[in-house]
């Protein structure tokens, strides 16, 4: 499993931070918040998920499997307690480690997610047949209708183009399975109430993929959370808000 964690690697911080990615996405969706918190002493594991960006496969198709492997590599690494951050798909696997593992998990940040995190099936076949068209509808959904015309806080950054080069860089079959095993991930709710740890929601106010309304039963469910709304955010958070989200996190981390 490829992880980036900076030019020192893990220096044995008691809680360091684990990042994980969404559908199609490597680690480099954690760029700007993993080089930050590096730079202000904190440990962090990026990952790229078992067939994802520089990591081997095999690739997994169900989030308990994709969570489990990340738990090996964490033992591997002799990681006890951490932090875990997730994005869409990667929300799903941080709750499913949350919930596996409860007293190794201080903080829990679920970022642009919703449960259930149904897939139609026209997509999933588009997927299935690694039709570029599946590349087209998840870029196009994953940004609000500003940021798809280039409203960037950020100057420089091209979102809607840089989230299809990063799709189209994967292997065969990498989309597919990654939208089966959120479309067949039904156990969040109670997963939801076996957490331990102080759980942060960071929700999208225009996110298409993962409307705000539906993480509405997954928030009833944890024990004790705090969600905070991105005002005009669609699905990728970390590219159309990357400040916002910043701050977000350095207050629940």
């Amino acid at each position: 499993m490829h992880v980036f964690s900076g030019s020192q690697g893990l220096q044995g911080e008691k809680n360091p931070i684990v990042f994980v990615h969404g559908t199609g996405m490597d680690h480099t969706v954690w760029t700007l918040f993993a080089r930050y918190f590096l730079r202000h002493g904190r440990d962090v594991l990026s990952i790229d998920l078992p067939g994802h960006g520089k990591s081997k496969g095999p690739l997994l198709d169900s989030i308990e499997l994709l969570s489990a492997r990340l738990l090996n590599y964490l033992d591997s690494r002799n990681v006890d307690k951490f932090s875990i951050v997730g994005h869409s798909m990667g929300s799903l696997i941080a709750l499913e480690t949350a919930a596996a593992q409860p007293n190794r998990v201080n903080n829990l940040v679920m970022i642009g997610t919703a449960f259930p995190m149904a897939v139609s099936e026209a997509l999933l076949n588009l997927a299935k047949n690694n039709d570029p068209g599946a590349i087209d509808i998840l870029t196009f959904m994953s940004f609000s209708e500003d940021a798809r015309i280039g409203n960037n806080k950020n100057p420089g950054m091209w979102m809607t183009e840089g989230t299809r080069r990063l799709m189209q860089r994967s292997s065969k079959n990498v989309i597919f399975k990654d939208l089966l095993a959120c479309s067949n991930f039904v156990s969040g709710l109670d997963r939801a109430k076996e957490v331990n740890a102080k759980t942060l929601l960071i929700l999208g106010e225009n996110d298409y993929l993962t409307p705000k309304h539906k993480a509405k039963d997954l928030i009833e469910n944890f024990k004790s959370v705090l969600v905070k709304e991105i005002k005009g955010s669609g699905h990728s958070l970390m590219v159309e808000n990357p400040n916002l989200v910043l701050d977000y996190l350095l207050e629940a981390l």
